[in-house]
């Protein structure tokens, strides 16, 4: 049996030939009713008859064709439709499968806790690892930002009095006074 492209494809050029046999009858119209005349008429009737049953004709197939037309496309779209569902079943069932790999929700929530157990445990190391040994005994973190502040609102003071802040703070143990240089000695022969 013929496949419906098949038969569209005859349908087109048996139309394509009604098209050109109406359209020579069209001409041969034009030429009668220019020549005038009795068999001229009788001549031009016959041709309007003949370009009325090949219009008719033209007009079936056209309906015959749309109809083979519109169940080629059904058939085109049930084609699609099936390969649509098989690739939603084979979807489904990788999915499936990949889900069954992965195991079920507990086995989720104890990677999660697990994880999270290794981050709390690489966290202690890093804080372990990052802690300075030379930092003094009794070091209170308290008290030097204590310090800090008070060194701030002192600096602000003199700066507010219009002091230079070049002298040594007040907070900080005064320092023992250095000996003078003595100056250099001038070489005997400089001196001269």
């Amino acid at each position: 049996a013929p496949s419906l492209q098949d038969t569209s494809s005859r349908i087109d050029s048996r139309v394509t030939d009604l098209e050109k046999k109406i359209a020579k009858c069209d001409e041969d119209l034009r030429r009668y009713v220019a020549a005038k005349g009795g068999q001229q008429k009788q001549l031009a009737l016959q041709c309007l008859k003949r370009k009325r049953m090949y219009e008719q004709q033209r007009d079936q197939i056209l309906g015959t064709q749309f109809n083979v037309d519109s169940l080629a496309g059904a058939q085109e779209q049930a084609e699609i439709n099936m390969m649509t569902v098989e690739a939603m079943k084979a979807g489904h069932q990788d999915l499936k499968e990949r889900y069954s790999q992965m195991g079920g929700a507990m086995d989720i929530e104890k990677l999660m806790d697990n994880m999270a157990d290794l981050n709390d445990e690489i966290s202690d190391i890093n804080e372990a690892i990052s802690t300075s040994y030379a930092v003094p005994d009794g070091f209170d973190e308290a008290s030097f930002a204590a310090e800090f502040s008070a060194l701030e609102e002192e600096m602000k003071m003199e700066s507010l009095a219009g002091i230079s802040s070049t002298a040594r703070p007040s907070y900080l143990p005064a320092e023992a006074e250095k000996p003078a240089a003595e100056p250099a000695a001038v070489p005997e022969a400089a001196r001269g």
